[in-house]
C-alpha cells in the first residue's frame, strides 16, 4: 500500500453516477451538502473529505480508499516517526489534534445522544447557510451545491447567469436567481422523497451567451442498519482515547494510596528503592493518565474524592460508552466512503452494535452496559432499530425460539422470546443494507481469550464476581454453545424479515479475522508477554492458544454453512443457510498482521515498543517512551490491540473497586479493548465490505 497525496479536488462529473442510465456529459456538476447525515455539522464532513485521496467524483476509487483515509487523517504530524518520542520531540502544528485521531473532532456534533444512548429522532443539522431540524431517518430534503461544468465556466466566468429551480413534485414553486456565473448555486433544500418521481428539483441556468442548460437533480439517499457486537462497534478505540502523564504514575495498591507516599507516584527515584531493586520495575507501578491536578501545579490526595472525580474526568470518550461504540467501527467508515465516493448521496446511518452482544442479549433482548452503574442496561438492538423506523406503536407480535445459557454452563433452556413489531406500511422507510457482526459472543470469544492469556480462572475470580458470569472457559464449552448457534442466527433471520422487511441477500455479514499469527505466518505465543507485561498474570500460551484456534476454524466452517449450507454442512435450523451474505475476503489481510505481530522491517524495534511503559528503578524517564507521547491511531504492522495498547488506549477502570486495586490494570486493559482490530483494521475492513454494499446500491430495495 503506498499514500497518495494528490489534493482533494471539486472536479467536474463526467458520468451521472446516480441515473443508472447511458453515461453522458454533464452541462452542470452538483453535491449533497453535509452527505453523511450522522454528523450534524458540515465542517465535520468537511474535515473528514479532506483525507480522501482521490476527487469525490472519482470513477473508480483505489481498493483500500478507506485505509488511504485513515493514514491521512491519523498519520501523527511531525517530523521524525521513529518512534513515540522522537515523534513528540519533532511535533508539528498538528501533533495534538492528529495524535487524539480524527474521531475526537467529529464526536460531540453529531445526531446521537452520548448520555442518554440514543439516536436522535430529530436533529439540528447545520449548514453553511444555517440550521434545520431534520427527521433523522427521513428527511424532507437536501442542501445541493450546483456550478457550471469548466467547459461552460470558462466561457461564461466574468458573464452573468440566471438560475431557475422548480421541485419535480407536481404543484412546486419555482425559484429565480442571478449572480456572476462563477458563483455556485446554492439549493438549501432540495425535496426528498421514497418516490423518485416526487423528489429532486429541475434546474436551469441561462448563459450570458443566451444558451440554456438543464439538470434534473434528484438525491440518493440510503439507510445504512449495523447490528452486533464489538467486531463491529469499535471497541478499543475511543474516540477521544485517554492520554497519559509523562511525570507521574499509578500505583496499583490501595495500601499505598496514602498521602504518605504521594510523593512516590510524582516518581522520585530515591524513593522507589524501597519497592524494587535497582534495575527492575515494580509490576503495580504503571503509566498514571494526565489528571488536572498536574497541569495546575499541585497534587490531589490519591484517595480523596478530588482525584477520583479527576481520573474519571480524563477518562475515554465514546460516541456511546455503554456499547464502547465509536465512529471508528467500520460501519461508520462504510457509510462516510458510500457519501464521499457518489457526490450525488446522502447516508443515513445507524449503528446499534455494542460491545458484549449476542443474539440473545444484545440484539433480542436487553444486556448489561460496558460502563456505567451495576445496574446500567443497553435496550436490545432490535428494539432501538424499531424506535427509529416505526412511525407509531408496534402492533404485530412474533415468538422465537432461542437457546438460552448462562456463560460458563452447559445447561441450555429453549426460551419463547416474544417481540412486537410495527406494521409493514408504519415503518418510515426501508432499509438499504444491514451490516451484520454477531455469533462470537454467542461462543464465547472473550473468554476463549483469556483462558489462552491466562493460567486459570482463579486469577480472575473477583473480575468474574464483579460482572457476575464466568469469564474465562475453554473450547470444551464453547463447543456445546456452537450446536446452538444455527437456532440463535435463525431467529435473526426472521426477525430482520418480519420486524423490518429486510430480504437476507441485502444483509452483510461479516466473519471475523484472524488474530493468532504474527508476521511469519507462525501461531502467536513464541514470545508469551510480547504486549501483555500489563500485569504479571498475563501471558499468551501458545497451546492453549492452539485448542482456541482449533475451535475457532470449526466455528468459522459452522458459520459458514449456517449462512448459506452446502455439501458438508449438518443439519441446520437454518435449513439452506440463513441466506445472508457471509464476506470473508477481508480475512487475508489479517494474516500474518495478528495480535503478536511485528513489523518485518524492523521486528525487534516494534517488538520493543509493544511494552508497556514504566519507570525503571534508578530512571527518571519512562523506558521504552513516555506514555505521554503514545499515539493510539498511528500505523502499525499489527492490527489488533494488545492488552498494553488497550491499556494505554482506552484505559477503562471499573467503578466496582478501589481504583487502585491490582486488578484494575487487568481490567483496563481486557475491558477496553485487547484483542479487537484498531481503527487501522476497521479501515481495511470496510473496504472490503462498501465493495458489497455498492453492489446492493443498483438494486432496487422496495421492489423485493
Amino acid at each position: 500500500m503506498v499514500r497518495i497525496v494528490a489534493a482533494v479536488a471539486f472536479a467536474a462529473v463526467s458520468v451521472i453516477i446516480s441515473s443508472g442510465g447511458p453515461a453522458r456529459a454533464a452541462d452542470l456538476v452538483w453535491q449533497v451538502e453535509n452527505p453523511f447525515r450522522f454528523f450534524k455539522n458540515a465542517a465535520s464532513f468537511a474535515m473528514y473529505e479532506r483525507g480522501y485521496p482521490v476527487a469525490r467524483d472519482a470513477a473508480s476509487p483505489p481498493n483500500d480508499v478507506v485505509w488511504r483515509t485513515e493514514r491521512r487523517l491519523n498519520d501523527p504530524d511531525c517530523k521524525t516517526t521513529t518512534d513515540f518520542d522522537t515523534c513528540a520531540a519533532t511535533a508539528r502544528r498538528r501533533y495534538e489534534a492528529s495524535r487524539l485521531g480524527w474521531a475526537a473532532q467529529t464526536v460531540d456534533a453529531v445526531c446521537y445522544d452520548s448520555r442518554q444512548g440514543r439516536y436522535l429522532q430529530t436533529c439540528d443539522r447545520r449548514y453553511s447557510w444555517g440550521t434545520v431540524k431534520e427527521d433523522y431517518i427521513l428527511p424532507e430534503a437536501h442542501t445541493v451545491i450546483v456550478k457550471l461544468a469548466p467547459a461552460h465556466l470558462a466561457a461564461a466566468a466574468r458573464g452573468e447567469c440566471t438560475w431557475t429551480w422548480l421541485p419535480r413534485k407536481p404543484g412546486g414553486k419555482s425559484e429565480t436567481r442571478k449572480d456572476v456565473c462563477v458563483t455556485p448555486l446554492k439549493i438549501p433544500r432540495v425535496p426528498f422523497s421514497l418516490d423518485p418521481a416526487a423528489s429532486g428539483v429541475a434546474v436551469q441556468v441561462v448563459l450570458p451567451d443566451g444558451r440554456t442548460l438543464s439538470e434534473q437533480i434528484v438525491v440518493e439517499d440510503r439507510l445504512i442498519v449495523a447490528l452486533g457486537d464489538s467486531f463491529a462497534s469499535g471497541e478499543s478505540n475511543p474516540d477521544r482515547p485517554v492520554t497519559f502523564s509523562a511525570a507521574r504514575e499509578m500505583v496499583y495498591d490501595p495500601v499505598l494510596a496514602r498521602e504518605d507516599v504521594a510523593s512516590r507516584a510524582i516518581g522520585k527515584p530515591a524513593q522507589k528503592q524501597a519497592i524494587a531493586p535497582h534495575g527492575s520495575f515494580d509490576f503495580k507501578q504503571l503509566p498514571r493518565r494526565a489528571l488536572e491536578d498536574e497541569r495546575t501545579g499541585v497534587f490531589y490526595p490519591l484517595s480523596s474524592k478530588q482525584f477520583e472525580t479527576a481520573f474519571n474526568a480524563a477518562g475515554p470518550k465514546w460516541l456511546s460508552p455503554d456499547c464502547h461504540r465509536s465512529q471508528y467501527g467500520y460501519p461508520f467508515r462504510v457509510g462516510l466512503q458510500l457519501a464521499l465516493e457518489n457526490p450525488h448521496r446522502s447516508v443515513t446511518l445507524l449503528s446499534f452494535a455494542c460491545t458484549g452482544s449476542e443474539v440473545t442479549e444484545g440484539l433480542f433482548l436487553d444486556k448489561k452496559a460496558r460502563e456505567g452503574s451495576a445496574h446500567a442496561t443497553v435496550r436490545a438492538q432490535l428494539d432501538q432499530l424499531s424506535d427509529m423506523l416505526c412511525r407509531g406503536p408496534r402492533t404485530v407480535r412474533a415468538t422465537y425460539q432461542l437457546p438460552i445459557y448462562e456463560s460458563g454452563s452447559t445447561r441450555i433452556v429453549n426460551d419463547t422470546v416474544t417481540k412486537s413489531w410495527c406494521a409493514p406500511n408504519a415503518r418510515k422507510r426501508p432499509i438499504d443494507t444491514v451490516l451484520l457482526s454477531i455469533g462470537g459472543n454467542d461462543v464465547g470469544f472473550s473468554a476463549l481469550m483469556l483462558y489462552a492469556m491466562t493460567e486459570s480462572a482463579g486469577d480472575l475470580a473477583p473480575i468474574a464476581g464483579l460482572l457476575g458470569q464466568q469469564i474465562r472457559y475453554s473450547p470444551q464449552i464453547a463447543r456445546v454453545y456452537l450446536e446452538q448457534l444455527d437456532e440463535r442466527m435463525k431467529a435473526v433471520r426472521d426477525a430482520l424479515r418480519d420486524g423490518f422487511g429486510v430480504p437476507p441477500a441485502r444483509v452483510l455479514q461479516t466473519a471475523y479475522e484472524p488474530i493468532q499469527f504474527d508476521e511469519t505466518g507462525a501461531l502467536c505465543g513464541a514470545q508469551p508477554t510480547l504486549g501483555l507485561d500489563v500485569h504479571k498474570k498475563l501471558s499468551l500460551s501458545r497451546e492453549r492458544l492452539g485448542e482456541t484456534v482449533n475451535f475457532l476454524q470449526d466455528f468459522f466452517a459452522r458459520t459458514a454453512c449456517i449462512t448459506h449450507g452446502g455439501r458438508g454442512c449438518p443439519a441446520l435450523a437454518t435449513g439452506a443457510g440463513t441466506g445472508f451474505q457471509l464476506i470473508t475476503d477481508h480475512q487475508p489481510e489479517f494474516a500474518r498482521r495478528g495480535i503478536c505481530a511485528r513489523d518485518p522491517r524492523n521486528a525487534q524495534a516494534d517488538g520493543a515498543a509493544m511494552a508497556m511503559p514504566r519507570r525503571w528503578v534508578g530512571a527518571e524517564d519512562f523506558a521504552p517512551y513516555s506514555p505521554a507521547a503514545y499515539l493510539p491511531y498511528a500505523h502499525r504492522w499489527r492490527l489488533f490491540r494488545t492488552p498494553n495498547d488497550a491499556f494505554l488506549t482506552a484505559n477503562v477502570h471499573s467503578p466496582g473497586f478501589s481504583l487502585f486495586d491490582i486488578l484494575q490494570p487487568v481490567y483496563a486493559a481486557m475491558y477496553s479493548g485487547a484483542v479487537h482490530p484498531t481503527a487501522e483494521g476497521h479501515a481495511i475492513v470496510a473496504d472490503h465490505v462498501v465493495r458489497h454494499v455498492r453492489t446492493l446500491m443498483g438494486k432496487p430495495t422496495q421492489k423485493e
